[in-house]
């Protein structure tokens, strides 16, 4: 009957414990004693005897604890780290919950910054604090600007039947199209801004000696094309192979030209 007692009282014991009580041993007689754990939000300030009850305490500010215990100190509330912000601060019963801040996600043990897409490709899922962005190739016909921060593909657009096309798009860039009247009034320059700058971001190209260049060359008295001529103009392939900025000048002015050329012919009729 003796073994019987020492097997299934400390079990018994152990399974009137629950997650709100705890067991501990009475100090003056060495009895057991089954303690109430202090409730979320606040902490143990003493043990119960067989005369009191557990003495609790509310957690101070900047302190909490989660769950029913029975330890002596509140645990200090979190600080968020860099590249992050606060979803949800701190209170006495729940600990201080971060995100990453925008352009930023979690990556196991810190934030880094969303992807950015290689020129030609576009966002196909928005990153978020929790996950990268996801890039996809643009299609033929689409593009993604590579002066704006994470866009994706759009088609190119369609240039109107008064319109002058002075530059096919590309997976970089959209098309550029103009009336005469825009290019006299704007002129080539603010035409072909968004370009010039995507190669600047691209190819780290000056874009202010790049229009000297062009001007220089347009300003020059109009010499005859060639009837072979290739009207191809800046698409990725070429600069790769090319990157010269007097290469690109001459294109560029050859184009225009072009435009400037049919436009004066129409004026003229």
């Amino acid at each position: 009957m003796l073994l019987f007692s020492l097997l299934v009282v400390p079990v018994l014991a152990a399974l009137a414990a629950d997650d709100r009580s705890y067991q501990r041993r009475d100090p003056m007689t060495g009895g057991a004693l089954l303690c109430d754990r202090c409730a979320p939000g606040s902490r143990m300030r003493a043990h119960c005897t067989r005369s009191q009850r557990t003495e609790c305490v509310a957690c101070e500010p900047g302190l909490f604890t989660e769950f029913w215990n029975y330890i002596p100190h509140c645990l200090l509330c979190d600080a968020c780290s860099d590249h992050q912000r606060v979803a949800r601060p701190c209170n006495r019963t729940a600990n201080t919950v971060c995100e990453c801040e925008p352009g930023f996600y979690w990556d196991q043990h810190f934030c880094k910054r969303h992807t950015g897409c290689k020129p030609g490709h576009g966002v196909k899922t928005a990153g978020t604090p929790h996950k990268d962005t996801e890039c996809e190739v643009c299609a033929d016909g689409w593009f993604a600007d590579v002066t704006r921060a994470h866009a994706v593909c759009v088609p190119h657009s369609v240039c109107d039947a008064d319109q002058h096309q002075m530059l096919p798009g590309a997976r970089w860039h959209d098309s550029v199209c103009a009336t005469c009247r825009t290019l006299a009034e704007r002129g080539w320059a603010a035409l072909f801004q968004p370009v010039l700058t995507g190669l600047h971001i691209q190819y780290k190209t000056p874009i202010h000696r790049l229009q000297q260049q062009v001007t220089r060359r347009l300003q020059k008295k109009l010499r005859k094309r060639g009837a072979g001529a290739s009207s191809e103009l800046l698409n990725l392939s070429l600069i790769r192979e090319d990157s010269d900025l007097g290469y690109l000048a001459h294109r560029i002015s050859q184009r225009v030209r072009s435009v400037q050329q049919h436009c004066r012919n129409s004026t003229a009729v």
